[in-house]
């Protein structure tokens, strides 16, 4: 049986996110990845890292993808281009750098495309994985795709996710506090954001992987030589 891995957050650092996959856990065709959202903005490559997404589809890793509050953006902005300041001003303008683009016009449709497709959580045996969370103050609060991406301080209805735990990202989170919530047997959501985009604290500036059959966290500390 293979492993099961979930990352997050990835925020345009393809260098640090090839070197967790390839270095760290040495990805293989048996295990499964699942990717929280926020592949692109604020990194310098998002283009990068969304080519290493879909060479690992291609050459047969099962990858599953959900669709972050980022890529929200990005989609907003090529639908309707009032919204495209909002996506510059919130970590767009480096992702057009790194196609070499202008305009989200400018950027390949096969990347929006493939965006487009993402889903907004997913369900697993023992898991609900999703990009920030879920409103339960909703009546339907797994139809509520706009929390899925955006909502903080999530407040959890046992009733409705049972025995089974809540992964997430969107908010950055110091690894201190990352390793705490998943050593607590009685936590209902961990959120597994450490920043990897950020370098202003010696707690965040890290991607990481949570393997969920083993319950083990690997941390790549951030390897992209521009700041944020």
């Amino acid at each position: 049986m293979g492993r099961k891995f979930v990352i997050t957050d990835i925020h345009g650092c393809a260098e640090t996110f090839t070197a967790l996959i390839q270095d760290e856990i040495d990805l293989k065709r048996t295990d499964k990845l699942y990717l929280l959202g926020d592949y692109i903005d604020r990194g310098p490559d998002s283009k990068g890292v969304l080519d290493f997404i879909m060479k690992l589809q291609e050459d047969g890793f099962d990858v599953h993808c959900l669709r972050g509050n980022h890529e929200q953006f990005m989609l907003d902005a090529h639908r309707n281009p009032e919204n495209h300041q909002f996506w510059l001003e919130n970590g767009g303008h480096a992702c057009l750098k790194s196609f070499n683009a202008i305009t989200i016009f400018d950027v390949p449709s096969e990347y929006t495309a493939f965006i487009s497709r993402l889903e907004y959580f997913i369900e697993l045996e023992d898991f609900l994985l999703v990009h920030a969370g879920f409103n339960f103050s909703s009546p339907h609060p797994f139809t509520d795709t706009h929390a899925m991406m955006n909502i903080r301080n999530m407040q959890v209805d046992k009733s409705l996710i049972r025995s089974r735990k809540i992964l997430h990202g969107h908010t950055p989170t110091k690894l201190s506090e990352i390793k705490k919530a998943i050593q607590d047997p009685f936590k209902d959501h961990i959120c597994l954001d450490s920043g990897c985009v950020y370098r202003n604290s010696p707690e965040l500036g890290h991607l990481i992987a949570l393997e969920l059959t083993q319950w083990q966290l690997f941390v790549m500390p951030r390897k992209e030589s521009v700041p944020k």
